[in-house]
């Protein structure tokens, strides 16, 4: 007799919250405001965000009187996590190279497993962080003041530096986060990875957390058909903390990196791919996965900055595939290596076989120059002079096919638009290196 399958359990959705089939065996675990962890010594107060793998709280830590990132990991990822492990090598490195830069990277202050109705899971505390890159620019005019963008740019070029100082690579997603909505569902070097820090929040009353970051708001877990929650579902969700900051409006562009969730030190195994997005994936990631290492960062950082510094990002496309990636490779850098080039299948959708465009196509060579005349940077003539020129030479060299010719962190950092314009971005907001 062939068994029947139990019925799919759909709950009512909620925007700005976990999807609640991940509160099953294996999944999230079911936190909440008030609750303590650790024998008592982390209470929740208030909820940062959360992503495919982990939900994050702000927590008050009763021991050394100050306010913590809580973040606790699904039960199937807690076991093979690493990100405990390479956070606290970054955070207590102590070697002279890697200390410049530190100062940017989200250092690891606890670990420890909790038991729940899901399983066990782990915990990390950490510096408390803000509003992502990626989340202040996603309304318009979508760039930060150029003061602003130099600032940030240099501060995650130096970071990076000192995380393959230490002998890390990111590799998941060194994308712009500011310090703000922790969203672990991506991985790299890229915005929405780097977060705005919080300053200045420890000597808060619980009471001026929620004046200045909103009260929690909860909403009932409710499933579609009525009927009961199982064991490891919270009876009630928590919104996350308002921590946005518009783009145009941030006055201290003091960030820090994140998520370290798929990151590896440089002489272990690399991953089988990367969960980088897709605009952000270095093409070794698509031609040669066996190159991934720390010239696959310099990449995605590459990006990352273009995408600072202006209105859009380097790479362009709607939901695009890895055939739209790879052609918005060629329409910026130029033709890619042959044995790539004689390799990538999709090529006939854009190409015809000698090379050149295919007339049915709206995609057209648009080289690097070219992309960074209209980062819609008019406001400031001088950018359009000296500095857009030197920003598209050290771009050219974070973004070399060929991963061994690309530049290094220490490269980018002696660039000369890090000494004319991104080290002395810094100066003015009181950011120290």
């Amino acid at each position: 007799m062939q068994e029947t399958s139990s019925p799919e359990i759909i709950y009512h959705w909620h925007d700005g919250i976990e999807n609640f089939h991940g509160y099953q065996p294996g999944g999230y675990h079911p936190a909440s405001i008030c609750d303590a962890y650790s024998n008592g010594r982390y209470r929740i107060i208030h909820k940062l965000g959360f992503g495919s793998y982990s939900t994050v709280w702000l927590a008050r830590d009763s021991h050394l009187e100050r306010y913590v990132a809580l973040k606790i990991l699904v039960a199937d990822s807690s076991k093979d996590s690493n990100e405990a492990r390479i956070l606290t090598h970054i955070t207590h490195s102590s070697e002279k190279n890697n200390r410049t830069g530190k100062a940017f990277i989200l250092p690891i202050f606890d670990d420890f497993q909790i038991d729940g109705p899901n399983g066990q899971h782990r915990c990390l505390t950490t510096e408390p962080a803000g509003c992502s890159l990626a989340k202040s620019k996603k309304n318009q005019p979508w760039k930060f003041r150029i003061q602003v963008a130099r600032a940030i740019a240099a501060q995650a070029i130096l970071g990076l530096r000192a995380i393959h100082g230490c002998n890390v690579v990111h590799g998941g997603k060194l994308r712009l986060s500011f310090c703000l909505p922790y969203a672990d569902y991506l991985h790299d070097l890229h915005p929405n990875n780097i977060l705005f820090a919080l300053r200045d929040i420890h000597h808060m009353s619980v009471d001026d957390i929620y004046h200045h970051f909103s009260t929690p708001q909860r909403t009932e877990v409710q499933r579609l058909d009525g009927g009961p929650l199982s064991p490891g579902v919270p009876s009630h969700a928590t919104f996350p903390a308002l921590l946005y900051v518009k783009c145009l409006k941030v006055e201290d562009p003091r960030i820090r990196i994140t998520d370290f969730g798929e990151s590896w030190f440089g002489d272990a195994v690399p991953p089988k791919y990367l969960n980088t997005p897709m605009l952000y994936r270095p093409p070794e990631d698509v031609f040669a996965k066996g190159l991934l290492g720390f010239p696959s960062d310099i990449w995605t950082l590459a990006c990352s900055v273009f995408e600072i510094m202006g209105d859009r990002s380097l790479f362009e496309g709607f939901c695009p595939s890895e055939a739209d990636l790879v052609s918005e490779m060629v329409s910026c850098l130029g033709p890619l290596p042959p044995s790539w080039w004689d390799a990538w299948e999709g090529r006939s959708k854009f190409f015809v076989e000698n090379g050149v465009w295919r007339t049915d196509v709206g995609l057209r060579s648009r080289p690097l120059r070219s992309r960074i005349q209209i980062m819609d940077r008019q406001e400031h003539p001088d950018f359009f002079a000296d500095e857009a020129e030197s920003l598209a030479v050290m771009l050219s060299t974070m973004l070399e096919y060929d991963p061994a010719k690309r530049a290094s962190a220490t490269d980018v950092v002696d660039s000369d638009w890090m000494t004319r314009w991104g080290l002395p971005s810094l100066k003015p907001f009181n950011i120290s290196v």
